[in-house]
C-alpha cells in the first residue's frame, strides 16, 4: 500500500504539525514565515476583545477602543465573551481563548470523522483541520475566524441534512462571531431560503440593536471600521493585507510612484491607478452572482461556498489567517467529491506565502510594512501564493454548479 493511502499516517502527520503550532505559540519557530507574526506579538488581536470587554466594565463606547484597527465586531461578541476575557488577568484569557479554539476544532474533528465515509477520505480530512498553518496565525493572533468558519461547517452539514431550523441559528451565529459571514446572504436569496435569511438576520440584529441604540454613535463607527477604504495614514494597503483588492492597490501605487506610507484612501491616487480596486469587487461580486444565478444545480453546499470563496476577491481587508474560512468549504467538498485537485487547492493554500523571502528586519516587532521596500512584482508573488488556489477553488465550484445533476461521488464503507 502507497504511503498516501495509509490513514494512521495522515492522522498521524496532521496532529503532529498541529503539536508544532501550539508549541510554536511560546517560540519564535514560525513566527518568520508570516507577515502578522513576524511584526505583531502573540495575542494581538485578541487584545482588541479584551479591551472591549474592559469597555464595557466601564461604561465606556466598544467602539472607542484602540488597538489593532479598533474593534471591528457585532456588540454581542464584545458583551460575552469580551466582558469574559475582561474579568481574567491578560495572559489567563488568552489561554482560555485558545483552549475555546481549540475545543472547537475537536468538535469539527469528530464530526468529519463520523461522516460514514472511507477510513481513507476521513482521515485526509481530519488532516486538512490540523495541518492548515493559517490556523496557526489565528492562534497566534488571538482571532476569531476560526470560530466562524466552525459555524460555517455546522451549517453547511446541517443544510445537507435539511436541517433548516439550526442552519439558521448557524449563520446567525457565525454573524455574530464575524460579520463577514453576511457575505452568504446573497446565496440564501438565490436559493430562495427566506426562513433562514429572515431568522439569521433577525437574530442578528435583535442581538445588535439595544447597544447601537443606547450608544447612538456607536453604528457610525462601526459602518466606517468595516467598509470604508482607509483607517489610517499608511494603511491602505501593506504585506498583512493578502486579498485581491489589496494587491490591486498596491499595483496600482507601484505605478503610480505613490510610497504606500502616504495612502489612506483610494483619492489618493491617480484614477487610473485606482480604477481596477474600484471595479474589482463590484465585477467579482457580479461574476459570482451570474455563476451563482445562472447554475442549473441548487445544491446549497455549493452555492455557500461559491460566495465564502468570493470573499476573498471582494472584501478590501484580507488578512492571512481569513483563509480559514476556506477550511470548511474544502473539507465538505472533497468528503463529497474525494478529487485530487481539491488537495491541490488544499496544499497551496495551507502553506505559508514566500513572505519569509521578502521580509525586512525579520522579528522585530513594531509598525514594519515590508511591503513598502517591494516592487509590483514581488507583491504579485506574494499574494499569488493565497490568491491563484483561491481562484482555482472559486472556479472549481463554478463549474460543478453548471451541471445539473451532480455527482456526490461519496465512498461509503
Amino acid at each position: 500500500m502507497a504511503l498516501s493511502q495509509r490513514p494512521m499516517l495522515w492522522l498521524g502527520i496532521g496532529f503532529a504539525v498541529h503539536l508544532l503550532f501550539v508549541a510554536a505559540l511560546f517560540g519564535d519557530w514560525l513566527r518568520p514565515l508570516f507577515n502578522d507574526a513576524s511584526h505583531t506579538r502573540r495575542g494581538f488581536d485578541f487584545g482588541v476583545f479584551y479591551l472591549a470587554g474592559q469597555a464595557l466594565l466601564q461604561h465606556q463606547d466598544i467602539y472607542a477602543v484602540e488597538g489593532a484597527f479598533g474593534y471591528r465586531y457585532l456588540p454581542v461578541f464584545a458583551q460575552t465573551m469580551g466582558r469574559l476575557y475582561a474579568q481574567l488577568p491578560p495572559l489567563s484569557s488568552y489561554y482560555l481563548h485558545l483552549a475555546i479554539g481549540e475545543i472547537l476544532l475537536c468538535t469539527n474533528l469528530w464530526l468529519t470523522w463520523n461522516q460514514p465515509l472511507h477510513t481513507l477520505l476521513r482521515a485526509r480530512a481530519v488532516f486538512m483541520w490540523l495541518a492548515f498553518s493559517p490556523l496557526f496565525l489565528e492562534m497566534y493572533m488571538g482571532q476569531v475566524s476560526f470560530w466562524a468558519a466552525s459555524a460555517l461547517y455546522w451549517l453547511l452539514l446541517a443544510l445537507q441534512d435539511r436541517q433548516s431550523n439550526h442552519s439558521a441559528f448557524l449563520w446567525a451565529t457565525s454573524i455574530l462571531v464575524k460579520p463577514n459571514m453576511l457575505i452568504l446572504l446573497p446565496a440564501f436569496v438565490r436559493l430562495r431560503q427566506y426562513r433562514t435569511l429572515l431568522i439569521g438576520l433577525s437574530c442578528s440584529m435583535l442581538a445588535s440593536i439595544p447597544y447601537f441604540l443606547t450608544n447612538p454613535n456607536s453604528l457610525g463607527s462601526f459602518i466606517q471600521t468595516n467598509f470604508h477604504s482607509g483607517h489610517f495614514k499608511g494603511a491602505l494597503t501593506h504585506a498583512g493585507n493578502i486579498g485581491l483588492w489589496g494587491g490591486l492597490v498596491s499595483i496600482g501605487a507601484h505605478y503610480a510612484h505613490a510610497p504606500l506610507s502616504q495612502l489612506s484612501s483610494l483619492a489618493d491616487l491617480p484614477l487610473w491607478a485606482a480604477a481596477p480596486a474600484y471595479m474589482a469587487p463590484f465585477l467579482c461580486g457580479l461574476f459570482t452572482f451570474f455563476a451563482s444565478w445562472r447554475a442549473h444545480s441548487r445544491d446549497v453546499t455549493l452555492h455557500l461556498s461559491l460566495w465564502m470563496t468570493a470573499y476573498f476577491l471582494i472584501y478590501k481587508d484580507v488578512w492571512e489567517h481569513h483563509y480559514v474560512f476556506l477550511l470548511p468549504v474544502i473539507i465538505v467538498l472533497y468528503l463529497r467529491y474525494s478529487d485530487i485537485r481539491l488537495l491541490c487547492i488544499y496544499s497551496t493554500l495551507a502553506l505559508p506565502t514566500p513572505f519569509v523571502f521578502f521580509d525586512i528586519q525579520p522579528g522585530i516587532y513594531g509598525p514594519i510594512d515590508p511591503e513598502r521596500t517591494w516592487n509590483a512584482a514581488t507583491s504579485i508573488i506574494y499574494r499569488g501564493a493565497k490568491l491563484a488556489p483561491t481562484i482555482a477553488l472559486w472556479i472549481y465550484i463554478s463549474r460543478q454548479l453548471r451541471h445539473t445533476a451532480h455527482s456526490t461521488c461519496r465512498v461509503t464503507e
